[in-house]
């Protein structure tokens, strides 16, 4: 591994039992494939039902982190933004927004990594396994689209394997 590579974090999140909700689980799936094809030391995968205020110790030890997220609407296919810290966070026993876990680690641990959201569209939410037709076609542009920019902060010197 290159000593100035950047250390990076991919953190998804959502309920694979609720239809397109799991496409953040799914997204992992995929990228700890490409990751062990490519072997990608530097590149780091955790997922979870949910953001907890615990994750932002998790995300103090990383130079970037990508939070994956299913979105119902207000994206495209997919959308990929920077997220900068809540200057006001909120949150509850039940969730948290990745600009509130943002915030707390800047504050918590002193550390503010490169912090960014992919929201990758569903549609279906009903209480069932399986991702509809349409969330796999944005999943995998989605999965090409991370995988190239991962690429890019890790080292363009070399060729990778897309998933």
């Amino acid at each position: 591994m290159n000593t100035t590579q950047k250390k990076i974090l991919v953190f998804a999140f959502g309920n694979s039992g609720r239809r397109d909700d799991g496409l953040g689980n799914e997204f992992m799936n995929r990228m700890k494939q490409w990751i062990d094809k490519n072997d990608l030391c530097s590149i780091d995968t955790e997922h979870s039902f949910q953001l907890n205020i615990e994750h932002a110790s998790a995300m103090s030890n990383y130079d970037i982190v990508i939070f994956v997220d299913a979105s119902k609407a207000g994206v495209g296919k997919f959308n990929f933004t920077k997220i900068q810290p809540d200057s006001q966070p909120s949150f509850s026993t039940h969730t948290i927004s990745p600009s509130s876990v943002t915030y707390l680690c800047k504050e918590l641990y002193g550390k503010q990594p490169d912090v960014y959201l992919l929201q990758i569209r569903g549609y279906e939410w009903e209480m069932r396994e399986g991702l509809s037709e349409e969330a796999k076609k944005n999943l995998d542009e989605a999965c090409i689209f991370s995988c190239l920019q991962l690429q890019d902060w890790i080292d363009t010197e070399k060729e990778y394997e897309h998933v």
